[in-house]
């Protein structure tokens, strides 16, 4: 074996490591949640690992196994993530998660729509490129609508909220939207490419939701829970076996990985804090948020390695402008139809309108299938971005006035305090 396939990525471990506890530390210093500073160091951090060194193009040694290495990680911190949706003391309402994913969705897939028609009216050949239309205007609609789950996962548990009402109700209409949008990417690509992966994508949706149940009827069961208990180690190297398998196939057949890790976390049983399952799941969860910012600055590599981009500061504060309104607006609406507090609403659209991660990862599938041009790509991978980065604010101008407002105005659901 070369001595540089073993050196150069454990380098790269090595510098990753202190970057990440650096973009922690600045966050705290700024009021940001702490994995907003972290995905935006890292991020940085592999494109300088590209223009300063050279290393992160499609041949770099030992690049591939901490592409893997990041997504296992990816796949154990969400299966701990997910389990918490089924934890907590209130049972999810099945409206208010619905009404929330709607008014998530719709609004903002809408602004798409009008960010599409602009592009195709003055944005130029060059930033229009050569895709069809259809499938341009179905992939400025995912674009926009997507909350990424990774970071809000990350959000959520840097701020104490994600065994709250709060936390469980934002990340159960996350998932719910992040599933349809993939299947609505892979047939912008189907149209683009003339694949037709909608087919395919709809079918492992179907599959998985259904094995994912039969999983969930099996872990309930009296011998499995005795088992579980009987043996945690044994228990703690089959979920993540499962997590692993499940998000690579998901990946591989037409979704994306994030999908198989969440079937994976939902169908544990909800046995308690102090449960087998939960005790699992907590673990590995744990584990895996270790080694999300060598996913993050992998992704960072992919940024610089793409062609020059043509930079549109209209195509960068449109599209920045409206994802914000049409998440935040569109989120509000959804929360109060389904039964939540003004406050609580407020509450919800900050923590909606993230997109980190998930949203970079697709639209370098957009890239990819020569669906978005090098500007547009670069506008809303700078979209992607700043909205990540609101979170923060946003949610401690919430916090601030419901600390201002009167008792009796708080929601039924209210999460606790950092």
């Amino acid at each position: 074996m070369d001595a540089l396939t073993v050196v150069q990525p454990a380098l790269v471990l090595a510098a990753i490591a202190p970057t990440a506890l650096l973009g922690r530390w600045v966050a705290r210093r700024l009021g940001q949640p702490e994995v907003v500073g972290e995905i935006t160091v890292c991020l940085l951090l592999g494109v300088l690992l590209v223009t300063g060194t050279g290393w992160g193009g499609p041949q770099s040694q030992g690049k591939d196994a901490l592409k893997e290495l990041g997504h296992f990680g990816l796949a154990l911190f969400l299966v701990g993530a997910a389990q918490e949706i089924r934890g907590g003391a209130a049972r999810l309402s099945g409206r208010a998660v619905a009404w929330l994913t709607v008014g998530s969705a719709l609004l903002p897939m809408a602004a798409g729509g009008l960010l599409a028609v602009w592009v195709l009216e003055y944005g130029g050949p060059r930033l229009r490129g050569g895709a069809e239309t259809p499938a341009l205007v179905l992939m400025l609609a995912v674009s926009l609508a997507v909350t990424a789950v990774p970071v809000l996962a990350g959000i959520l548990k840097d701020r104490g909220i994600e065994r709250t009402g709060t936390g469980r109700l934002a990340m159960a209409s996350a998932i719910t939207i992040d599933a349809v949008t993939w299947v609505l990417l892979a047939l912008a690509v189907g149209l683009a490419t003339g694949e037709g992966g909608i087919g395919r994508a709809a079918a492992v949706l179907a599959v998985g939701v259904v094995g994912g149940y039969l999983l969930r009827r099996l872990a309930a069961t009296a011998p499995v829970r005795a088992a579980a208990d009987a043996h945690p180690a044994v228990l703690l190297i089959l979920i993540a076996v499962a997590a692993f398998a499940a998000s690579t196939a998901t990946g591989r057949l037409g979704l994306t990985d994030v999908f198989g890790a969440v079937l994976v976390g939902l169908a544990l049983p909800a046995d308690g804090e102090h449960g087998a399952f939960a005790r699992a799941a907590r673990t590995l969860g744990r584990t895996g948020r270790l080694a999300l910012p060598v996913l993050f600055t992998i992704t960072g590599t992919s940024l610089a390695v793409g062609p020059d981009a043509l930079f549109s500061w209209q195509a960068v504060a449109l599209g920045t402008a409206l994802a914000i309104v049409s998440k935040l607006i569109g989120s509000y609406l959804g929360a109060r139809a389904g039964a939540q507090s003004h406050l609580e609403g407020m509450r919800l659209a900050a923590l909606m309108n993230t997109r980190g991660l998930t949203e970079i990862v697709a639209l370098q599938i957009g890239y990819s299938a020569g669906i978005l041009t090098p500007g547009l790509y670069l506008a809303l991978v700078i979209m992607a971005l700043v909205t990540t980065a609101l979170s923060g604010p946003l949610l401690w101008a919430v916090d601030r006035r419901g600390r201002t407002a009167p008792t009796a105005a708080e929601p039924v659901l209210q999460p606790a305090e950092r």
